[in-house]
């Protein structure tokens, strides 16, 4: 099955809020997407020790290159950006991945 997602996280000092967005995602993971939190620098670094989760750090280089380090890594047909202190629907995965499937 190919990964038919990227999310890309990108970030920087952004706690404890990209715990409650990764509380968020995590019930609504599937196979075929992907997560890639980039912690740009931040000065107490990301801990999620999720399966599911590709965690980059990186010193300090803003959020573009963050970003643009994320999509170097991304596998997805589509690619989505979600800041770290953003939250997402509790079914907004699952309504993007059924888009994508009647799009086929």
């Amino acid at each position: 099955m190919s990964i038919k997602l990227s999310i890309i996280i990108p970030c920087y000092n952004a706690e404890p809020y990209i715990y409650e967005l990764l509380t968020h995602i995590q019930p609504q993971i599937t196979k075929e997407i992907e997560i890639i939190l980039i912690d740009d620098g931040s000065k107490i670094p990301v801990k999620a020790d999720y399966e599911w989760l590709k965690l980059i750090r990186q010193r300090n280089a803003g959020i573009s290159k963050a970003r643009n380090k994320g999509l170097e890594m991304a596998k997805g047909e589509l690619i989505w950006f979600i800041d770290a202190d953003d939250l997402i629907a509790d079914n907004a995965i699952e309504t993007i991945l059924d888009a994508l499937k009647h799009k086929e």
